[in-house]
């Protein structure tokens, strides 16, 4: 049986693949810690490549890859790890679940080696389809309302199951790096979502002619960042 096939991806279509190509592209070894890992496929392909991966989840018991380095870790705490400890973190659709970004920046800040890099994910809330979907239902993409919490079941409802709590917009990842000592070298995508293209492209020309007169980061006029599905953020600190 092909172990990496037998994992599930949380992660949304094409992200991996991108992390991956980030990854490979600024080194080609060194110690990963792969926080959250959910059950390890992306640290089994990161192995695979010849990387020496920490996997780390708060649902140890979900992991089905492991290598002998996996750790039980909460990554809405400080990270009880050593500073300096590792080339390379890869965060992989976490921020969006935790209380507190800023610390979580500042903890990997803490534990990545000076001149390592930090490959963060999340899910793209200004790209068209979420301002839209934000306009026309109330909710950005991947923060669907899920209404009143009862009490007896607040984690049990079906619309809190994904525990997305924390939208992180591409200003405030930007700004969160940077204050805690990191380059962003590239931002990219795991997908580009058109779903109307002439509506797209309309829409693009008025958020494009609107938001050059505000802002000189020539990113928020790009197809990247108005037609992505997740965006992926390479760090360096």
């Amino acid at each position: 049986m092909d172990l990496g096939k037998s994992m599930e991806r949380y992660a949304a279509e094409g992200v991996h693949e991108t992390v991956i190509e980030c990854v490979t592209d600024v080194i080609s070894t060194g110690d990963v810690l792969d926080v959250p890992t959910g059950q390890g496929a992306l640290a089994k392909d990161l192995e695979d490549l010849g990387f020496r991966v920490f996997p780390a989840d708060l649902a140890r018991d979900n992991m089905v890859y492991r290598n002998g380095r996996c750790m039980q870790i909460d990554i809405d705490r400080s990270l009880p790890l050593r500073d300096e400890a590792f080339d390379y973190i890869v965060c992989v659709e976490g921020i969006e679940h935790v209380e507190n970004p800023f610390l979580l920046i500042r903890e990997m800040a803490r534990v990545l080696k000076p001149g390592g890099h930090l490959i963060i994910t999340t899910p793209n809330i200004m790209s068209i389809r979420s301002r839209l979907r934000f306009l026309l239902s109330s909710h950005l993409d991947y923060f669907k309302y899920f209404g009143p919490l009862p009490p007896e079941a607040k984690h049990r409802i079906a619309g809190f199951e994904h525990a997305h709590l924390t939208p992180v917009s591409y200003p405030q990842m930007r700004y969160m790096l940077e204050k805690y000592g990191f380059t962003v070298e590239r931002v990219e995508a795991n997908q580009r979502v058109n779903k109307w293209p002439l509506a797209y492209r309309l829409l693009k020309m008025v958020i494009r002619h609107k938001t050059s007169r505000r802002y000189s980061d020539s990113f928020y006029l790009s197809d990247v960042l108005l037609e992505g599905e997740i965006l992926v953020f390479v760090a360096k600190k």
